[in-house]
């Protein structure tokens, strides 16, 4: 976003402005120019973050507003498949029974998890691993009716609207790479709010309803308001980035403010496993805070150890086909049940013979109520439980952060308030580069602040953000590019140095 203050004086619309858009009260200046001198350097960054990151900023903001309501217009859009119409007295058919109905009806895919209506107005959705789907959720999910045992009709998550949105607003349709600029993007974007809340700060506009001065004080007082919220949206999307994420797992398990160790469970994996590598479907995974969470192991008895050609298919003796010997996953459900996940849950079933039952319970509206299961899937012992008491204080502030940013911590204020914020950044970026436009000069420069003479402030300000850089990796490395290119190349090439400035 980009706040900028009011300008010392205006002018006609139609008549072309050279003079700085933004000054400090000019009285308190004159007795301390070290101040104004930095109110022009961060007046400098704070126009390159926004000519830098505008573009993309506006579709993060654009892709989340409309991310935000996926529940509601999923539940419209899939009403026929997702809901059932039941007598009172109407009784289910056994799970196992409707996962028959899949496997008949898809005899080509892999079975992945079942996620058991949680009402008697919802159907049973069963997720199938689907090759080519995307690289977020290569999924099929398959609605039944658990009333009759029919397949309603099944949905290719990778060819959703909202699955398209939601790559959009994360890689850019584009894997790693894109991965790296939203990232860039978001790092950027809370520069921009820090030096636009001071240049606000320094210059706020008292004056002016109308034209260009108008136009300033709403950019100004609007992105001074939304700042806090957008630093929350910006803080809580982080984690899902590629290296900031990963960089923040390493702190999590290196304070041991996350995942338990493998000491912690009795039966382990003999090659760790984690529980982010059981789905890629991000509607029936495990929690973020259990993505690392170590995957027990099975202890299979009476010779099953053998039967890896089973994984995944239907010919288990108890119905859902691990292997044989395993337990029918109504008794998976019965589990769950009883050690009292709440709300909707997910069964991802067992991963050949040695795999596990991996019951997932998420909330978004109270990440306290998650809960992750993991239960051998031939005894039925439960091998391992990780829900809230177990997360560390900076996974809890993660899950808490991840609620607010979808807009269900709170229900629909929590909603309002990151639509009211993602709005808001688009006006912030259209009203800058309306402001940019008006203001800029007659000649071949692009119009940005002047450069600071003080070298001292100059230093000052590059040494605090590369501080902020170190917080955001990629941002600081931007900048280390940025300082160099303008220190060996802008400033020794005199139609370079007038065109920026």
């Amino acid at each position: 976003m980009t706040h900028a203050p009011n300008l010392s004086a205006d002018r006609p619309d139609n008549a072309p402005d050279t003079t700085p858009e933004t000054e400090p009260d000019r009285g308190s200046d004159r007795a301390r120019p070290s101040r104004n001198q930095l109110f022009k350097t961060l007046w400098r960054w704070h126009f390159y973050a926004g000519l830098l990151v505008t573009p993309l900023l506006v579709l993060l903001a654009v892709t989340g507003a409309i991310y935000l309501f996926k529940p509601a217009y999923e539940n419209w859009v899939y009403k026929d498949l997702r809901t059932v119409h039941a007598t009172q007295h109407a009784k289910p058919v056994p799970l196992a029974k409707q996962v028959d109905a899949v496997r008949k009806a898809k005899p080509e895919a892999t079975i992945q998890s079942v996620t058991p209506p949680s009402d008697r107005e919802h159907s049973t959705m069963v997720t199938l691993a689907a090759d080519g789907g995307g690289p977020w959720a290569p999924t099929v999910s398959v609605y039944v009716n658990p009333y009759d045992g029919k397949v309603l009709g099944s949905v290719d998550n990778a060819k959703t609207f909202m699955q398209n949105v939601r790559e959009l607003h994360g890689n850019l349709l584009s894997g790693d790479v894109g991965d790296r600029l939203m990232e860039l993007t978001a790092s950027w974007a809370a520069i921009l709010t820090f030096t636009g809340l001071y240049l606000w700060w320094r210059a706020r506009p008292r004056r002016g309803r109308t034209g260009r001065r108008g136009l300033r004080r709403w950019h100004a007082t609007i992105g001074a308001a939304v700042s806090v919220f957008l630093l929350l949206l910006i803080a809580t999307g982080l984690p899902w980035t590629g290296i900031w994420g990963q960089q923040l797992q390493k702190v999590i398990t290196a304070t041991k403010q996350g995942t338990p160790s493998a000491e912690d469970y009795k039966v382990s994996s003999k090659v760790p496993t984690t529980a982010d590598h059981l789905t890629s479907n991000p509607d029936t995974s495990v929690p973020w805070a259990a993505e690392k969470v170590q995957v027990p192991t099975s202890k299979a008895s009476g010779g099953h150890e053998g039967h890896e050609g089973h994984a995944g298919h239907m010919g288990g003796q108890g119905g859902n086909g691990a292997a044989p010997g395993s337990l029918p996953i109504e008794r998976a459900v019965a589990i769950a049940h009883h050690e009292r996940v709440p709300g909707t849950f997910t069964v991802t079933l067992p991963q050949g013979p040695k795999g596990v039952y991996t019951i997932s319970g998420k909330s978004e509206a109270d990440p306290a109520q998650q809960r992750t299961l993991f239960v051998d899937q031939y005894s039925g012992k439960v091998l391992a439980s990780y829900g809230w008491p177990q997360y560390g204080l900076l996974s809890k502030l993660v899950e808490e952060g991840i609620a607010l940013h979808q807009g269900e911590r709170f229900g629909w204020p929590n909603l309002l308030v990151a639509l009211g914020t993602c709005l808001a950044v688009i006006g912030m970026a259209i009203s800058g580069v309306v402001m940019w436009w008006r203001r800029r000069p007659t000649g071949k420069g692009l119009g940005a602040p002047r450069r600071a003479q003080d070298a001292r402030v100059t230093r000052g300000v590059a040494l605090i953000m590369l501080i902020l850089g170190v917080a955001m990796p990629l941002a600081g490395i931007s900048m280390l590019l940025i300082l160099t290119l303008d220190w060996l190349v802008v400033r020794r090439i005199a139609p370079l140095r007038r065109f920026f400035g």
